[in-house]
Parts: C-alpha cells; structure tokens; sequence
C-alpha cells in the first residue's frame, strides 16, 4: 500500500496550478488522499508488528511466514509485474501470460491450464470490452496497436 501511495503521490505531483484558480487547486485533494492512505497504511502496519511480536510471530517456523513468503509475495509480485507489462505490451499479451503465472501458482498443471483457459479467457473479455465496446487501452512501449482496425468491421457489421 506505500508502494501504491507514493506512486499516486508521484503523480499528484505532476498536476499543473491553475494560474487562474481561486479556491483549492487541483493537486490539493489527490495530495491529501495520499497522506491519508500513507497514515493509516503505517499505522496499519505498526499495529500489525506490535501484535506480531506480541504473539511471536517472528520466531522462527511460524506458519504465517510460510504463507506470506509462499503465497502472498508471489501474488504481489504478479500483480506489479501485470502492471508492468501492461504498459510494455498493451492488454491482451499480458493478460494471458500472468493469468497463466497466476494459475499455476495455484498449482494449476497442464496445457489446458496454462496455455488454453487464459488465452481463450482473455481473448473472449479482450472482444467483448475493447472490440465490441470499445475500451480504449493505452499503447504499449514495445507493442503497439489500435483494436479499431481490429474490430472496426465487426462493431460495423453489429450496428454499434
């Protein structure tokens, strides 16, 4: 949650002033929000160390610390990594790929698994929401394409 709020932070502070502006500008309340997410997000997280070490949490062997380094660092990593490729490759190459990552974390084996439920998946919501639609997606730094040309035709051929 810090990561996520200093990356909002980050952006709140491109926001331009109004020169023109009277009142609040436009970069106060997404600045605020920030500092709010930001405290309650550390105090979270003191209160959380302080009953962990109240109940020996970080004694060696603990069962929670399995489950945080098994499952739930992974899962984080996959999240961010999504992100990531998302703004690498657009949509659909991404989708797939961490659907399939994320499957087989959950111990998902097999091709149909891993290769013919995400990409069926995703290629079902990537026509439904970005061809018939027409979800914009932002253009990907090493990929790039617009799905009007994709689907131009059908949305046509729909009456949409």
């Amino acid at each position: 949650m810090l990561v996520c709020t200093a990356i909002f932070y980050a952006a709140a502070l491109e926001i331009e002033e109004d020169p023109f502006g009277v009142g609040m500008e436009p970069y106060v309340f997404p600045m605020a929000i920030c500092y709010v997410l930001g405290a309650i997000t550390v105090l979270l997280l003191a209160v959380s160390a302080r009953r962990a070490l109240a109940e020996g949490l970080f004694i060696g062997g603990s069962q929670e610390l399995r489950l945080f380094f098994g499952w739930v660092l992974p899962m984080s990593g996959i999240a961010f990594a999504y992100l990531g490729l998302i703004n690498l490759f657009q949509y659909l190459l991404p989708t797939i790929v961490i659907l399939s990552a994320t499957l087989a974390l959950f111990g998902n084996r097999g091709v149909k698994w891993l290769i013919v439920i995400p990409t069926g998946a995703s290629l079902v919501y990537y026509v439904v929401f970005f061809g018939i639609f027409r979800l914009l997606e932002p253009t990907g730094i090493i990929l790039q394409y617009d799905n009007f040309f994709i689907f131009g035709a059908m949305r046509k051929f729909i009456g949409i």
